[in-house]
């Protein structure tokens, strides 16, 4: 191990043999890379004419575009990030749409036995009761509860 790192940039790779498919595929690309230079520099920008494209407007189109390349739902949140750091691509069962559902329906289910039932209070049996009167008097009315006293909400 050489004891000063090398960050010299490598030269090129050699170019492949003329008339082979390698050359007419880098000719093919070089050219490609030629036309999107002088795009830009006509000020015509790749990502300007994707948003002004109608057929991209189309909501059906990432649906068919997934299934063209071979990707699902999930995959589309896959990460190369480690699992441990990463996006979940599988979620625990309870966690999907169907079984919230089924949870939010099973608790609407027991809320709603709750209130068949309906428990009567007898107001009989000596007990004091401890509604208040209201009594008025010339100059102002107040409420006054079971013991005779005022309420704290009186004027005074």
């Amino acid at each position: 191990m050489p004891t000063v790192p090398n960050f010299d940039i490598p030269d090129s790779p050699p170019l492949p043999p003329m008339n082979s498919e390698e050359a007419a595929t880098l000719a093919a690309a070089t050219r490609k890379f030629e036309r999107f230079l002088e795009l830009k520099k006509q000020g015509v920008h790749f990502h300007d004419r994707l948003q002004k494209s109608a057929a991209l407007r189309n909501p059906t189109l990432l649906p068919k575009l997934m299934e063209f390349a071979g990707m699902t739902q999930e995959e589309s949140y896959v990460s190369t990030l480690p699992a441990d750091l990463g996006v979940p691509t599988r979620w625990a069962a309870d966690q999907y749409v169907d079984e919230l559902v089924r949870a939010n329906e099973r608790r609407e289910k027991k809320r709603k036995e709750g209130r068949d039932k309906i428990d009567f209070v007898s107001a009989a049996g000596g007990a004091k009761s401890s509604a208040s009167s209201a009594v008025s008097t010339p100059n102002k009315s107040h409420t006054v509860d079971g013991d005779g006293k005022r309420s704290r909400f009186d004027n005074r």
